[in-house]
């Protein structure tokens, strides 16, 4: 009796991208990883000389990785926090406009971290925030009141970013939840604290995990924010001291790709910490049965939870667009609150006057079209092929396509740089390039939401156009996409969303010739000019918010019709 063997089934359809993504992850890698022992010459593609030097060069910057450490625990912390707490209330509970929370709690994340930054900057800088100058105006006292440039300052800033995130990931999980679960706990007399904090969250656990690992790991990764905020501290996590590394005459390229692989390795490691805690527990929130949890009713608690996210929306949304807003229309750095001084020249000077900034607005612009646009057709190809895979090869397309997500942004883009430098033709220095490495970092995030798409199309459609002779082409066009086209419209808005406030991977990327929003805004900042760098912001800001709105009324028109 012979036993059959299975096979992984390796089509042409999911072979061809296997290998081309395999080859666009893994040479960045590898070149990163070969760099971090090149104990020759700094500079050297490819490494002659090896060694350990590099890497044992770390142990004279653990200041570097401590930073790292405690800001993204903390902020992991805080940021979960903040998420769930939000997630339950608008999810669970009868909160007033629920609709309108939900959206005006996401819009931080697309957005960008320059936003947060540069506001908070203006806010609670200690030497000249107008929040420690209204402190010692008021009080008499010497020192600030707050000190966003510290460690406490940075996670709080990181945390107000990234909270939408967690409030995403959780929330789904709510809304899937059987409210049978929590009914029973109220028929046994506990109330609704105490059904929240002993059936609700342990139940969502695996959600909350998984999100908190996504915070920890952007966290890790994260650039904007601790350069702005710690540059005039002099507070050095991983990723600003690689830019300053890479940036050095002449860089110290071997220490800078020994940092990238113990960022890679810190990612990896908690990854694997929680797939280990859930690892043999039920979490099992969600049955064969149709259902949608009904809101607790929280009586009198309603006005202190309302005020707890309108809170939140104050502090990440209003207060640092509104902060941004009236710094763009000053005459100088110093802040002025009556209109009559108030003037339009800075929005002229960035986008008519200054080619610089004109061309990175423009550009930021081709970008986010051809990245949404391309993106989104890469995405859903890509859920299609897995999706009808289904088998051992189909999986291992998946996970080389969600690798990207584990990868920072700021290291892929470090050795991204150095493969597109090897090439026998040259693309450095074109747009080309930013948009090759944006296809890439981003292509998780687009077939996430795909997937979840994709999914709910029943082969059946397909197998019954095939049975009367359409081809396979035809059946993509005439079948699969018109019923794909509203998760289409969102995943082009929120490609080109994330596109346009992408800074980590394009410093490395741009070149003299090229500029895009997110460097352009840090040169900006890093010469001066608070009006100049603030109209610049808010017209990134108000290119996101346009698509925002544009997107949901076309959405909606898709339902209509």
């Amino acid at each position: 009796m012979t036993t059959s063997v299975a096979r992984p089934g390796l089509s042409l359809d999911v072979a061809v991208p296997l290998l081309a993504l395999s080859s666009l992850l893994g040479m960045p890698i590898a070149l990163i990883a070969t760099s971090a022992f090149n104990v020759g010459d700094p500079e050297a593609l490819p490494v002659t000389e090896y060694g350990f030097g590099p890497t044992l060069e770390i142990f004279e910057h653990l200041d570097w990785i401590w930073h790292s450490i405690a800001m993204s625990a903390c902020a992991t912390v805080l940021c979960v926090a903040i998420g769930v707490t939000l997630a339950w209330i608008v999810n669970r509970t009868q909160l007033p406009a629920a609709g309108l929370f939900r959206i005006l709690i996401t819009i931080p994340y697309p957005l960008g971290p320059l936003v947060g930054a540069l506001a908070w900057v203006e806010l609670a800088a200690p030497d000249g925030g107008l929040i420690n100058k209204a402190y010692v105006s008021l009080t008499g006292m010497p020192g600030p009141l707050i000190d966003i440039t510290s460690l406490g300052g940075i996670v709080f800033v990181l945390a107000l970013v990234e909270a939408p995130v967690v409030f995403l990931m959780v929330g789904a999980a709510m809304d899937r939840m059987n409210p049978a679960l929590e009914e029973c706990a109220s028929v046994i007399g506990a109330n609704h604290w105490r059904t929240a904090f002993r059936i609700s969250l342990p139940l969502m656990m695996p959600a909350i995990l998984s999100a908190a690992v996504f915070v920890f790991s952007a966290a890790m990764a994260a650039f904007a924010i601790p350069a702005i905020l710690g540059a005039k501290s002099r507070f050095y996590v991983v990723t600003t001291a690689i830019y300053v590394l890479f940036q050095g005459y002449p860089p110290n390229l071997p220490l800078a790709s020994a940092l990238g692989l113990l960022l890679i390795g810190f990612t990896a490691l908690s990854v694997w910490a929680s797939a280990r805690i859930l690892r043999g527990r039920s979490y099992v929130v969600v049955t064969g049965k149709t259902y949608r949890p009904q809101p607790i009713d929280v009586r009198g608690w309603t006005p202190l939870l309302t005020g707890i996210v309108c809170l939140y929306v104050f502090l990440s949304l209003v207060l640092p667009l509104g902060t941004l807003l009236i710094a763009s229309l000053q005459t100088s750095s110093d802040l002025r609150f009556d209109p009559s001084d108030w003037t339009l020249a800075n929005y002229a000077y960035v986008i008519l006057d200054l080619p610089t900034t004109r061309q990175a607005i423009v550009n930021s612009v081709i970008l986010g079209v051809a990245t949404g646009t391309i993106g989104v057709f890469l995405s859903t190809l890509l859920a299609i092929i897995v999706h009808r895979a289904d088998n051992r090869a189909g999986r291992i397309l998946e996970q080389v396509i969600m690798l990207p997500q584990a990868l920072p942004r700021l290291i892929f883009a470090f050795g991204f740089l150095w493969m597109i430098l090897l090439l026998p033709f040259k693309i450095y220095g074109t747009l080309f390039a930013l948009l090759l490495g944006y296809l890439v970092i981003f292509l998780p995030l687009g077939y996430r939401a795909m997937s979840g798409v994709v999914v709910q199309v029943d082969r059946a459609l397909d197998e019954a156009a095939h049975v009367f002779g359409a081809g396979r082409a035809r059946v993509l066009w005439s079948i699969t996409l018109p019923l794909l086209r509203p998760g289409m419209v969102s995943t082009w808005a929120l490609l080109f969303m994330v596109s346009i406030g992408e800074v980590s991977a394009s410093i490395f990327l741009v070149s003299g010739g090229i500029q895009v929003l997110g460097p352009a805004v840090l040169n900006f900042w890093e010469s001066g000019g608070l009006p100049q760098v603030s109209a610049l912001v808010i017209v990134q800001s108000g290119i996101v918010l346009l698509t925002m709105l544009l997107i949901g009324r076309g959405t909606a028109a898709l339902a209509r019709g």
